[in-house]
C-alpha cells in the first residue's frame, strides 16, 4: 500500500498543475541543462560526465557568445545545437533578402520548425560583435573587444570514511585527503582567450599552489580574420563524423533521436575543461574561409601500468594518482603527435581530409586476453579519413571512410531527411572493422570507447502529431566480429526507443520513454560428460519511464518521475528495478534557486540498477547509479548575491537498507549511509 500511496500522491499533483495558471519562461540556464540531460542520461553511465564536461563547456561559451545570425559563416552557424548543413544553406539563402530582425524570424527558415527553434535560441543573436577594431592588432582594445574574466573554486569531499584513508601509506592506502578541490582562471575576448584549470582529486596531495596533480593552461587567438584559431598549450579536435579525431562528449544515442547520427564537427578548440585525458598539448591552427586548413603538433605525459622494462600497457585514461604505486606511474610515457585537416566548402557540400601520426616513448603491449586480440601494439600508429556533407535535394548526406596504419578500415554512412512537413528521418550504416586502429576517435555506435570491432545500422524518426504532441523513435541493430570485454566470441544486438512526448499547456509538460536492448552474452554449464562448457544467449535490459513537469508559479517548479526496469543475464532470472522521485525547484528570489530531490529505489542487484541525472555544481555532471534498496536525498542551492559573483552548494546522502558496506576496495565504507558535499564560488565580470 505503501507503494500506491506514493504514486496516486504524484498523480495527483500533476493533476492539480494542470489547474494552475502561471507563466514559464524558461531561461538559456535552463534550455542548457535541458540539452545536457537529454544528450547523458540515457548513456547509463557514471563516466560521461568526465567529458561530458567538455560539452557543457562549449554550450555555455557558445551561450555567452552567441552567434549572429545575420552575418555568421556556415562553419559558425554549425556550431550551434539543431543546426545541420541544410538549415545553415537555408538561413545563409534567406538572409540575403531578408535579415533577421529579431530572433524568431529564424522560424521563416525552411526546416525550423518551433521545436527545432527552442534548441537552438539560447545561442543565437540578431547583434553581432562589433569590428570596429578590426586589423588593428597592435591596438590594446581590438584583444580586449568584449573582454570577460572568470574565476571558479570548488572543493568536493565525501563525509563517510572510506578504507583507503584508514590503511597506511606502505599498505596501498590514499596518500591525500579526502577533499577534491578545482580552481580555474579564465580570461576571454573576441579575439583571445588564457586559460589555467588545476585540480586535485580525492586521495591526491596537495602541496602548494603549483602541487596539483592535474594542470591544464592555454593561450588562444579566436577570429582574427582568415586565421580563425590559434592555441598553444592545450586544446581538443572534433573533425568529420569522429572516426579520425574527435576528444570530449557528442550527442549520441538518446532521446534527440534525429540530429545526432552526423556529427556537426567543432574543430580546433583551447581546451579549458578537468578531464585528464581527452586533450592535446603543444600547438595548433586553423586558417583559411572556403579552403581551411588545420595542423597540430602534440607532445604530452601520459600514465601506463609497466609490463617489464621500456614495455607498458596502453595510457590509462583514469587520471587518479591517489595511492604510492599509482603515483610512481604517473607521466612515465610521453606521446607525440602531429597531422592536420584540410576542408573546403563547395557548392556540393563540405569535404575534408583528415590524418595524425603518434608515437609513445614505450612499446605498447595490447594485452592477452582474447578481447585485446585486435588492438593496437607498437610503439607508432597513423589514421587517415575523408568525409563528407553535402546536400543532395533536399537530403543531407555525411560520411566518413579512414583507415589506420595496421590496414584497418572504418567507415560510417548517413542521411537526414524531412518527409513532409511535421516528420524527420535519419538513417545511418557504421562498419568499424575489428582491427580498426583509431584511440584517438570516437565515431557513433554502440560503444562507449574507440571505433572498433562494431557494424550497425541505425534508424530514428521524429514525427510532430500537433504543436503539442511528438512521437519519436530509434531502432539500432549491432554486431561485434571479434571478442569483447565480457564475452569471448563474436556477438550481436538490438537497441529500440520509443518516446511520447506532451506538452499539455505552457505549465505541464511530460514523457514517456519506453527502451529495451538485447545483446549476446556468455555462460557455463557443466555438460553430460562433466565437462564445463561455454554457451551463448542473450542478455535483456528493458525499462519503462514516465516524467511530468509542471510549473505550479513563476517561481516553483515539480518534477515526478517513475521508473520500471526490467533485467535478465544470460541463463538466469529475470530481476527487476524501480526508481521513484518528486523533485522541485524553487526560484525564492531573483538571486536565489533552489533545487531538491527524494529519491526511492529498490532493485534485485546490481544488474537491474536505475539511473538519475541531477542538478550540480557547475561543470559536474552527474548520471548517479542506484541499486540495492534504499533513498537518496540531494538539495543544491544557487544564489548569486552580487552580479559578478554566483554561489553553488549541494549536499547529498544515500540510504541503503539492509547493508552493512558500501562499496569495495579501497573506496569501501562501512555502514549504510553515504553523504558528501560540494560547494563552488564563480567571480566573473
Amino acid at each position: 500500500m505503501g507503494w500506491i500511496k506514493k504514486i496516486a500522491f504524484l498523480i495527483l499533483i500533476g493533476c492539480f498543475s494542470s489547474l494552475v495558471n502561471a507563466q514559464n519562461k524558461d531561461s538559456t540556464k535552463v534550455q542548457i541543462e535541458k540539452q545536457l540531460e537529454e544528450a547523458l542520461e540515457e548513456q547509463e553511465t557514471e563516466e560521461g560526465g568526465l567529458a561530458g564536461e567538455q560539452l557543457v563547456q562549449f554550450l555555455e561559451e557558445l551561450a555567452s557568445n552567441p552567434v549572429n545570425i545575420n552575418s555568421a559563416s556556415i562553419n559558425e552557424l554549425l556550431q550551434i545545437p539543431g543546426f545541420n548543413l541544410k538549415i545553415a544553406r537555408s538561413l545563409i539563402s534567406y538572409r540575403k533578402e531578408n535579415p533577421f530582425v529579431k530572433t524568431d524570424d529564424i522560424l521563416k527558415v525552411s526546416g525550423i520548425g518551433r521545436a527545432t527553434y527552442t534548441r537552438m535560441r539560447p545561442y543565437i543573436t540578431v547583434g553581432g560583435a562589433s569590428s570596429r577594431f578590426r586589423d588593428l592588432y597592435t591596438n590594446p582594445n581590438y584583444w580586449l573587444d568584449g573582454n570577460s574574466f572568470e574565476y571558479i573554486s570548488r572543493y568536493q569531499q565525501e563525509l563517510n570514511d572510506q578504507r583507503g584513508y584508514e590503511i597506511p601509506d606502505s599498505s596501498g592506502g590514499y596518500l591525500g585527503s579526502q577533499g577534491k578541490y578545482y580552481h580555474r582562471f579564465r580570461m576571454s575576448s573576441r579575439h583571445l582567450s588564457v586559460n589555467l584549470t588545476q585540480e586535485k582529486d580525492a586521495g591526491e596531495t596537495l602541496s602548494g599552489p603549483t602541487g596539483f596533480d592535474y594542470t591544464s593552461g592555454h593561450i588562444a587567438l579566436t577570429e582574427n580574420g582568415k586565421l580563425k584559431d590559434l592555441v598553444i598549450g592545450d586544446y581538443a579536435l572534433n573533425f568529420g563524423q569522429g572516426l579520425v579525431l574527435w576528444t570530449g562528449a557528442a550527442f549520441g544515442k538518446g532521446r534527440e533521436v534525429v540530429g545526432t547520427t552526423g556529427k556537426n564537427e567543432r574543430g580546433l578548440r583551447a581546451y579549458g575543461s578537468a578531464q585528464e585525458t581527452d586533450f592535446f598539448r603543444g600547438i595548433a591552427a586553423t586558417y583559411g574561409e572556403k579552403i581551411e586548413t588545420t595542423f597540430f603538433y602534440s607532445d604530452r605525459p601520459r600514465t601506463a601500468s609497466i609490463i617489464q622494462g621500456d614495455t607498458t600497457r596502453f595510457p590509462s585514461s583514469s587520471g587518479f594518482h591517489r595511492t604510492q604505486s599509482e603515483k610512481d606511474r604517473k607521466n612515465n610515457i610521453d606521446q607525440k603527435s602531429y597531422g592536420g585537416r584540410i576542408r573546403i566548402d563547395t557548392p556540393l557540400g563540405l569535404f575534408g581530409t583528415t590524418g595524425y601520426y603518434t608515437e609513445f616513448s614505450s612499446y605498447i603491449h595490447k594485452g592477452s586476453g582474447l578481447s585485446n586480440l585486435y588492438d593496437f601494439e607498437g610503439r607508432e600508429n597513423s589514421v587517415l579519413g575523408f568525409d563528407y556533407r553535402g546536400l543532395i535535394g533536399n537530403v543531407l548526406a555525411f560520411g566518413e571512410i579512414a583507415q589506420s596504419q595496421n590496414g584497418g578500415a572504418g567507415g560510417i554512412v548517413g542521411i537526414e531527411s524531412p518527409i513532409g512537413i511535421s516528420t524527420d528521418f535519419t538513417m545511418a550504416y557504421r562498419n568499424y572493422a575489428r582491427d580498426f586502429q583509431s584511440f584517438m576517435g570516437d565515431g557513433f555506435g554502440e560503444s562507449s570507447s574507440d571505433p572498433q570491432n562494431e557494424e550497425g545500422f541505425y534508424i530514428g524518426i521524429r514525427h510532430g502529431l500537433n504543436d503539442n504532441i511528438a512521437l519519436s523513435g530509434y531502432v539500432d541493430q549491432y554486431r561485434f566480429d571479434a571478442p569483447r570485454t565480457g564475452i569471448d566470441q563474436p556477438s550481436q544486438g538490438f537497441d529500440v526507443l520509443g518516446l511520447i512526448e506532451v506538452d499539455f499547456n505552457s505549465n505541464l509538460n511530460g514523457y514517456l520513454l519506453i527502451r529495451s536492448e538485447a545483446k549476446d552474452d556468455t555462460f557455463t554449464e557443466i555438460n553430460e560428460r562433466g565437462v564445463e562448457e561455454e554457451f551463448i544467449t542473450e542478455q535483456r535490459r528493458s525499462s519503462i519511464r514516465t516524467q511530468v513537469e509542471y510549473q505550479l508559479s513563476r517561481s516553483v517548479r515539480l518534477r515526478s518521475r517513475i521508473e520500471l526496469v526490467e533485467s535478465q543475464g544470460a541463463n538466469e532470472d529475470k530481476e527487476y528495478g524501480m526508481l521513484l522521485y518528486q523533485d522541485i525547484r524553487v526560484q525564492a528570489t531573483r538571486k536565489l534557486q533552489l533545487d531538491a530531490r527524494v529519491t526511492v529505489f529498490d532493485t534485485d542487484s546490481f544488474d537491474s540498477r536505475v539511473f538519475q541525472f541531477e542538478n550540480d555544481l557547475l561543470y559536474v555532471l552527474s548520471n548517479t547509479a542506484l541499486s540495492g534498496q534504499g533513498q537518496r536525498v540531494y538539495i543544491v542551492l544557487n544564489y548569486e548575491p552580487r552580479n559578478f559573483l554566483e554561489i553553488w552548494f549541494k549536499y547529498s546522502i544515500s540510504v541503503f537498507e539492509n547493508e552493512n558496506f558500501i562499496s569495495s576496495g579501497l573506496n569501501e565504507i562501512e555502514g549504510n549511509k553515504n553523504s558528501d558535499f560540494g560547494i563552488q564560488a564563480r567571480v566573473k565580470f
